[in-house]
């Protein structure tokens, strides 16, 4: 049976800065060419953005971020790309400037870099090290911004992790791209509120994606940064039909693992204590740790990060989403069976479409 949407407090919402609401896929497909036709129907739907995930590509068995985003940027029109996300460890700084503004000539406006520091799965089989991921991915930002901001200058740029030496950048490498950053911790978080143009998070309640994102505007305003320049994003574990107990199960099973090794999301929500303060990395690498991080999740904290149901309380849950400030919500469907991939694309075109007719 359906639970039942639990509704949030009309006076914490606040004054929140309505802007048409953007609902976005993030692709499943296994194959180079399943992936096109997904991102193609995706944007047959009226969707606004399709994200291809990066995070576990090199075991996930996925195509390769940059092979991938550039086929899907010859093929499609007007829908937006973007990587969610990659990361300045497995590719040098210079390396992601330089395929991300080719991407920008393909699909002008339409092309989004999705950033984290890195979780592990990506790095830590390779003897690629996790020391100081966010002070790395800080820098990285900074020579990727450089760069892109570069003319006909040489650019050079002296860290404790990357260096630029009178550095030529090729011309059309000058963009202006948008980074948005996956973040939950602290220092994530001071970075996104620092340099990013998007925030880009996962699993969160509309309860915990409202304070966080408070947080965040607040530092921003710190650093003399306008709030609304910011788009807030939210990635939500989406099954939308009433799944059987079997099915709920599954995709309340993927939301604990998921807040098993976010506990900054569950600190937010006031279930902080006893948690350990580790970071994602170190819980993935540790099993029996993670085995009992999730065994601690609350049901009631993991089902609400979910969007699932019927079509109209898949609308309601977004909802509720976008009435705790997250201007775009990117549907995640890997626990769709796959002969209904397509199906859950036309219902969240559906969805899309109710937003559409809204007036603010």
């Amino acid at each position: 049976m359906l639970r039942q949407v639990p509704r949030l407090d009309q006076k914490a919402i606040g004054n929140i800065h309505r802007i048409p609401f953007q609902v976005s896929w993030s692709l499943a497909s296994p194959t180079l060419e399943s992936i096109l036709e997904e991102a193609l129907r995706c944007e047959d739907q009226g969707l606004d953005g399709v994200w291809f995930p990066d995070y576990e590509a090199p075991l996930a068995k996925w195509p390769e971020l940059y092979v991938t985003l550039s086929a899907i940027a010859a093929q499609t029109r007007v829908i937006r790309i973007g990587s969610s996300v990659t990361d300045v460890l497995r590719r040098h700084p210079m390396v992601t400037a330089h395929a991300f503004a080719s991407l920008s000539h393909m699909a002008p406006g339409r092309v989004i870099l999705g950033l984290g520091a890195g979780g592990g799965p990506s790095q830590a089989p390779f003897g690629i090290p996790l020391d100081r991921a966010v002070e790395k991915l800080g820098e990285g930002i900074r020579v990727i911004k450089l760069l892109w901001g570069a003319k006909d200058e040489k650019v050079s740029f002296s860290g404790k992790h990357f260096s630029l030496r009178s550095a030529q950048p090729p011309m059309f490498l000058h963009t202006n791209v948008p980074i948005y950053l996956a973040s939950y911790g602290p220092k994530m978080l001071r970075l996104t509120a620092e340099l990013a143009d998007g925030w880009l998070p996962e699993c969160h309640t509309p309860e915990t994606y409202r304070k966080t994102l408070r947080s965040i505007r607040t530092r921003m305003k710190r650093n003399g940064r306008n709030t609304r320049s910011l788009h807030a994003c939210c990635a939500s574990i989406f099954y939308p039909w009433e799944p059987n107990e079997k099915g709920f199960s599954r995709i309340l099973g993927a939301a604990k693992r998921y807040l098993a090794d976010c506990p900054d999301i569950q600190w937010a929500a006031g279930l902080g204590k006893g948690l350990p303060r580790l970071r994602a990395y170190q819980v993935e690498q540790d099993k029996d740790l993670r085995a009992s991080l999730v065994e601690k999740v609350p049901d009631s904290l993991a089902e609400a990060t979910l969007i699932y149901g019927r079509e109209s309380q898949c609308y309601e849950r977004l909802s509720m989403l976008r009435d705790a400030g997250c201007a775009e919500a990117i549907l995640e469907p890997y626990w769709i069976e796959k002969e209904r991939l397509r199906e859950g694309i036309d219902i969240a075109g559906q969805v899309k479409s109710q937003f559409s007719k809204e007036n603010f």
